[in-house]
């Protein structure tokens, strides 16, 4: 069943606006009757279709719904950045998973340039993927595009639990540091993973993160592709902390 995020406001108000009406009246060729599922990432209500306007979408409350689809602790991925449209399904199929935030890092072996005009075009596009993918997962909140930002301008002194995912590290067979930290995590707490682009993490970048207190770690015995780095982690902290 579809979902869509909306305002406090519009939910109270018990109507749609925006893109969204578009998607209905056009996409989903929504009629009066038909339910879908709304949520201002606070309060869930499957609703029906009143009336369909140019501009907007009026429903009816059916009922209440009590659904809760995250992660018990908050997951932000610092993604090298990497080349075509491999970010476009990171930030979607994260999503999917349970990320909180995706960011797109600038690092010294990454291929990708960002034209500085296209900045706020691209950090958009990101974002809609992942709104998408949140209502297509039910997520309970919308996960976000953080940005597009160079390493050594994060600030990352908000979190509980910093990962380095590090190839280095698996072939030394140090394979227990990720799954320490995940079971330290309490709920609400937070946790930044790391992970570099196509080439791979520089040493120099290796010893300014362990600096800020990163801990090298390896995601089990293979080498994983850059894509497929975020999407391991995301399913390993699903299955320690939610398929008990």
């Amino acid at each position: 069943m579809q979902q869509y995020f909306i305002s406090k406001e519009d939910l109270e108000k018990n109507r749609i606006t925006g893109d969204d009406v578009f998607h209905i009246r056009s996409v989903m060729r929504g009629r009066v009757g038909d339910k879908f599922i709304v949520t201002d990432e606070s309060l869930m209500y499957l609703v029906s279709i009143v009336s369909i306007e140019k501009d907007v979408v009026n429903f009816k409350k059916e009922e209440a719904m009590s659904l809760d689809t995250e992660l018990p602790f908050f997951v932000d991925i610092y993604q090298g950045y990497p080349k075509g449209d491999k970010l476009d399904d990171i930030c979607k199929h994260s999503t999917e998973l349970g990320v909180n935030k995706v960011y797109a890092v600038n690092m010294k072996r990454s291929i990708v340039k960002i034209d500085p005009k296209k900045l706020e075009a691209k950090t958009l596009r990101y974002d809609t993927i992942m709104k998408e993918a949140s209502e297509q997962s039910h997520r309970t909140r919308k996960a976000h595009f953080g940005g597009i930002i160079d390493l050594k301008k994060i600030d990352f002194s908000n979190y509980d639990s910093l990962i380095l995912a590090y190839e280095e590290s698996a072939k030394q067979g140090e394979y227990s540091n990720f799954r320490t930290e995940v079971l330290k995590m309490k709920e609400g707490s937070r946790m930044a993973i790391l992970i570099g682009p196509e080439g791979g993490i520089d040493e120099t970048e290796v010893k300014y993160l362990t600096k800020l207190g990163f801990i090298p770690s390896g995601l089990g015995k293979r080498i994983l592709r850059t894509e497929t780095a975020s999407l391991y982690a995301l399913a390993a902290i699903s299955y320690e902390s939610e398929l008990k």
